[in-house]
């Protein structure tokens, strides 16, 4: 159960830029303290995907277990269903939150109903990660319009980069962000290395199907049944 819980904090740690922001070097004059116009865009897609009522982000990452791919639909504010696939043993590894109940689907025995303490940690962590503003996303570099995946978007470089004559090293991977400059809204996280640009070691994708639902699961496998006091045995609390 506890891997369950945890797993959720992965996705949490990894879907969203939530980095200190460091200093602006040069700020202009009478400028917030800190101030960063490009962070704040970073940041207003953000808020703006919290305002969503729906939406989907497909993940692909390397993990200790190899490529994993991961979809996680949030319907808010309180429904979850999240696939974890690995795909070396191509197992996948199901999530479901509605409201104050969770079930999981590790194996072919079909969903489980989880403690309702887990699911009470599972739906804090969604409200901690998914629905609570970030107060600092981390410096970003605006790196202006591209292209990502045939559609036009606007780009951001987590602002990283050594300085002039530093001894940090310069093949370090780093963060870019892209937000739609229709709606405003997030498009893609990745985390790159530089020379290897096609080949993200982590990538989410954002998207709104119009089709999203999340109910329980049908097919609950009833828990098995509690240990029987017997007549030898004191009783709870005696």
């Amino acid at each position: 159960m506890r891997r369950i819980a945890l797993a959720l904090v992965t996705v949490a740690a990894l879907s969203g830029p939530a980095f200190a922001q460091a200093p602006t070097p040069e700020a202009a004059p009478k400028a917030k303290p800190n101030a960063n116009p490009c962070a704040d865009e970073v940041s207003a897609a953000l808020q703006k995907l919290r305002k969503s009522s729906w939406f989907r982000m497909d993940t692909r990452m390397l993990t200790e277990n190899g490529p994993t791919e991961m979809q996680v639909d949030y319907v808010l504010p309180d429904r979850m269903h999240q696939k974890v696939t690995a795909k070396l043993t191509d197992k996948t590894t199901e999530l479901i939150l509605v409201g104050n109940e969770a079930w999981s689907k590790q194996d072919e025995t079909g969903w489980h109903a989880l403690p309702r303490q887990v699911a009470n940690q599972i739906k804090d962590q969604m409200q901690e990660s998914v629905l609570t503003q970030q107060t600092d996303v981390g410096s970003y570099a605006c790196k202006g319009r591209t292209q990502f995946e045939g559609r036009d978007a606007l780009s951001y470089r987590l602002d990283n980069e050594p300085e002039k004559g530093s001894t940090a090293d310069p093949n370090q991977a780093y963060r870019m962000f892209y937000v739609d400059p229709l709606t405003g809204l997030p498009v893609s996280n990745t985390i790159l290395a530089p020379g290897h640009e096609d080949k993200p070691i982590f990538k989410t994708t954002y998207s709104f199907p119009l089709d999203m639902k999340i109910d329980p699961p049908k097919d609950v496998v009833a828990a098995p049944p509690a240990p029987q006091t017997t007549g030898s045995e004191p009783a709870p609390g005696k």
